[in-house]
């Protein structure tokens, strides 16, 4: 098919690899040509899991490139603008921000989390690395064995004061070591699953307007909870967030309380369930 210059949208660094696959799925021919570490692309389950969870800007550090290359390559092969953008150039938040060697060896592990039984039952451990995390102080160390790469808890756990160590133990076997760097600003203590019901929304607000409304029903884990909690960081206080789940999230509800968010849980007819989130207004209480 083709796509004419003036209607063509560039390659950002900022889309995941899922994004550049859903537009444009000759490149994954071109992906696998420029590096062998993306091969695994070839195979539909890995493709499915994996591409949605990392970014070009990550794809791009994974297989030895530089990212401003690798999207200049990508438009060029769909036949768009090559010119470098500033934004392309920029890697994951915190990247930079490395620590010697020695930091990691010497913080004690006070926390240790081995995500792949809960993958393998199709469990989400988003929930539990952020209760583990919530546990460890600065010059404190947290411990994750992964079945594959965590690209995404870079960013996340970097807000909140952690720098990264990662070791490639087996095709299928990651181990990262987070080591606390700085107090968090805003990360609250996570409860137990189960421990905390969900908070209903007040009678006033029993059927409120979304101002935003996003689907994780097709994501793997952790990326329901991820996308979830980055839409409502960018949320207003006082809006609505609407999340259409194939689940309940069990390991969200005690986030969205110890953060003051009101939500209540929905089933829906077909299957799934929709989550009202409401986020509380400048000065509103918390729990």
């Amino acid at each position: 098919m083709t796509r004419s210059k003036m209607d063509q949208e560039p390659i950002l660094a900022s889309w995941t690899i899922h994004e550049v696959l859903a537009r444009y799925p000759e490149l994954l021919e071109t992906l696998i040509a420029l590096s062998p570490a993306f091969s695994k692309l070839r195979n539909p389950l890995l493709r499915r899991v994996q591409s949605r969870l990392v970014t070009v800007a990550q794809a791009a550090q994974l297989a030895g490139l530089e990212p401003a290359a690798l999207v200049r390559q990508l438009n060029a092969a769909v036949g768009g603008n090559t010119a470098p953008l500033e934004a392309d150039a920029s890697g994951p938040a915190g990247a930079a921000a490395e620590l010697p060697p020695a930091a990691f060896a010497d913080a004690p592990i006070v926390a240790t989390v081995d995500a792949r039984p809960l993958l393998d039952r199709g469990e989400e451990p988003f929930g539990a690395i952020m209760a583990a995390a919530a546990r460890v102080g600065v010059g404190e160390a947290l411990l994750l064995r992964n079945s594959f790469e965590p690209l995404p808890l870079y960013d996340v756990l970097g807000q909140r004061g952690f720098r990264h160590q990662t070791r490639q133990l087996a095709p299928d076997d990651w181990e990262v070591r987070f080591v606390r760097v700085a107090a968090p600003g805003r990360a609250p203590a996570m409860p137990e699953a189960g421990a905390s019901a969900p908070v209903p929304v007040a009678p006033a607000q029993q059927a409120p307007a979304a101002v935003v409304t996003i689907d994780v029903s097709d994501l793997v884990p952790p990326e329901p909870m991820v996308r979830i909690l980055g839409a409502l960081e960018a949320l207003a206080p006082g809006q609505t967030l609407l999340v259409h789940h194939v689940r309940r999230p069990v390991y969200l509800y005690p986030q969205l309380d110890a953060l003051g968010y009101r939500h209540e849980t929905r089933d829906r007819e077909g299957g799934g369930v929709e989550i009202w989130i409401h986020k509380p207004p400048v000065g509103e209480a918390r729990r």
